[in-house]
């Protein structure tokens, strides 16, 4: 099982300037200490939980200062403001940049103030996806670029540069609903669970949507296929002390299940996004970080045994990756808690971890 880390800016007690290059110094740190991943996502207009809006060029800084870790886009957001093509070239220039080791996750937004200012429909976002991905995949890959499709009408064109990985970069795709996990699986691609408050129950259903519709998919005219599945932890903090994390993870935690909750109850209302339909519980428990703590996998806060305990059970649910989001707690706390994850808890649960 591999451990790693998302960040997302995090504004909490500092300014935009000083908390990017304080995920520098962080990110650097998670190399040392062995984490596998590291990404941000695409975010506009949410501050101060989320600050990152232009991950492409933290991710070129980050590249420079690092050595081991993979970076990936977490996640690329494929709706009409951001064009397959430029996301192709992104990803292939920091694949040269950091020497094969770029990943990409892309995402349709659940975020309907970012879906209104850039003027997408949110009954269109799995039409865009879709047809956005048919183009990303043939960038990477393709000698000629030339496609057809319901959203991007595109004459043969030769794009520059191509990956430094071949075929190409792993992909993957940010998933809540089981039919997004479902739909990965036919791709062949990878799933990373995203904003899952749903609970054990319902990640296990995502899962197993994924694992079948992959095992039941024709692959054959898939370049590279892989069954890779993440879990995004959208809450995480370890602490020698329980109590100790939770109280410094608390606001943090809370501020980001509301935020996530002020998401959802208008989303649940919009076509395509129907697996919004019950959200009772989480409105009631919307105060309890305890309840959250044990009752969803989007919640990791505790001791190094805790995270190794959550740790395991994850894995026998068939996840590969789990992905920390630990931020927004302080600059000198992220690396305490990064510390401690690293020498107790990623040796105990990788069993490809070298010791840096």
């Amino acid at each position: 099982m591999r451990v790693g880390l998302l960040q997302e800016g995090d504004l909490t007690g500092t300014t935009v300037a000083d908390r990017y290059h304080q995920l520098i110094d962080e990110v650097a740190l998670a190399d040392k200490l062995g984490f596998s991943t590291w990404g941000t996502s695409e975010q506009h207009f949410s501050p101060p939980s989320f600050s990152v809006a232009a991950p492409e060029v933290l991710y070129s800084a980050i590249a420079m200062r690092t050595e081991r870790i993979k970076l990936r886009t977490m996640a690329s957001v494929m709706l009409k403001w951001n064009h397959p093509i430029l996301v192709a070239e992104r990803l292939a220039t920091l694949d040269i940049v950091s020497k094969g080791r770029a990943e990409v996750c892309t995402a349709r937004s659940n975020n309907l103030t970012t879906i209104g200012a850039f003027g997408v429909d949110p009954s269109e976002t799995r039409t865009q996806w879709e047809d956005g991905m048919d183009v990303l995949m043939k960038a990477m890959i393709d000698d000629k670029l030339e496609h057809d499709g319901p959203v991007w009408t595109i004459p043969p064109v030769e794009i520059v540069p191509k990956p430094y990985t071949k075929p190409h970069p792993a992909v993957s795709v940010a998933a809540s609903s089981v039919q997004s996990h479902q739909n990965a699986g036919v791709r062949g691609i990878g799933s990373i669970t995203f904003d899952n408050y749903f609970g054990f129950e319902y990640l296990q259903e995502c899962l197993d949507g994924y694992r079948t519709a992959f095992e039941s998919a024709d692959h054959s005219n898939v370049v590279a296929p892989n069954n890779y599945r993440g879990l995004y932890v959208a809450t995480a903090y370890c602490a020698e002390d329980r109590q100790e994390a939770r109280r410094i993870a608390h606001d943090v935690a809370m501020e980001y299940f509301k935020f996530i909750l002020d998401l959802y109850i208008p989303l649940s209302k919009q076509p395509g996004y129907t697996y919004l339909e019950t959200l009772e519980q989480l409105i009631e428990h919307q105060d309890d970080l305890d309840w959250l703590c044990e009752y969803t996998p989007s919640v990791m806060i505790g001791t190094p045994q805790d995270f190794i305990d959550r740790i395991h059970r994850l894995e026998k649910m068939g996840v590969d990756e789990v992905l920390l989001r630990i931020d927004g707690v302080g600059h000198e706390n992220i690396k305490r808690s990064l510390e401690l994850i690293g020498h107790e808890v990623i040796p105990a649960v990788d069993p490809s971890y070298k010791k840096p």
